[in-house]
């Protein structure tokens, strides 16, 4: 495992501060269940982030988080952190924890635009949490080859380092939300970053250009004999 990378988690949004959530009411979810399920993005984010850092730092490995404590950070002041670890360090990637919103449900990766290491990490990310939660929706993006998502995130367009964003179930979601307030399911969520980041460390060349996506081949339209469609595809926006 090579020692010459260090790892920037960005535990995104605030936590607590005196017995109150910092950005609320953003940020958060409650359901209208029996129990009053209640998601703190930011709290869950800083959960995530500690166990990751804390097994990281436990082998060795140098990691780093953009912020401690549960004030929140602006993303230039993140983004700024990143660059400054990246021009220190020999190789760094940045890695981005939320829990996601929409009413959706499972897990999904962003990355910016173009061909760059990010997409093979995030490669890393989606096999990681298919190993963890075989039964939930991997919620993927085929068209260019890979299964990020890209998006101009001002965290992942402005990052001169390798970096992606992984959101981590749907706090709207009540299921979704249970799952992430659950020991078991923070336990499995941290468990698939520190193995994606153990890929990093132990397959990813970063000597090596990225090598250019291959697009999956398109499918002929098939008509029925009246020259109708036979059938379509439907696809889910973030």
């Amino acid at each position: 495992m090579r020692k010459d990378v260090a790892i920037i988690l960005d535990p995104g949004h605030g936590g607590m501060k005196n017995g109150k959530y910092v950005t609320a009411p953003a940020k958060m979810y409650v359901h209208d269940d029996e129990e009053k399920t209640t998601v703190y993005e930011g709290v869950f984010n800083r959960e995530i982030v500690e166990r990751i850092q804390k097994s990281l730092k436990g082998r060795g490995i140098t990691v780093y988080t953009t912020v401690n404590g549960p004030d929140d950070l602006s993303l230039k002041s993140r983004v700024e952190f990143a660059n400054g670890k990246a021009k220190q360090f020999k190789h760094c990637v940045f890695i981005s924890v939320h829990g996601n919103a929409g009413k959706g449900t499972g897990f999904e990766v962003f990355t910016s635009k173009g061909e760059t290491y990010s997409d093979t990490i995030a490669d890393y990310y989606i096999e990681a949490m298919k190993e963890e939660f075989p039964g939930e929706v991997a919620r993927v993006d085929l068209t260019d080859g890979d299964k990020d998502k890209e998006a101009n995130f001002y965290v992942l367009k402005n990052t001169i380092c390798p970096a992606i964003l992984t959101e981590n179930f749907f706090m709207d979601n009540l299921e979704d939300a249970k799952l992430m307030n659950s020991f078991e399911g923070k336990r499995k969520i941290a468990n698939a970053h520190i193995k994606m980041i153990e890929k990093v460390l132990n397959e990813l060349d970063f000597d090596k250009k990225p090598e250019p996506k291959k697009k999956p081949a398109l499918e002929k339209k098939k008509t029925t004999t009246k020259g109708k469609k036979a059938g379509g595809t439907t696809s889910v926006k973030k």
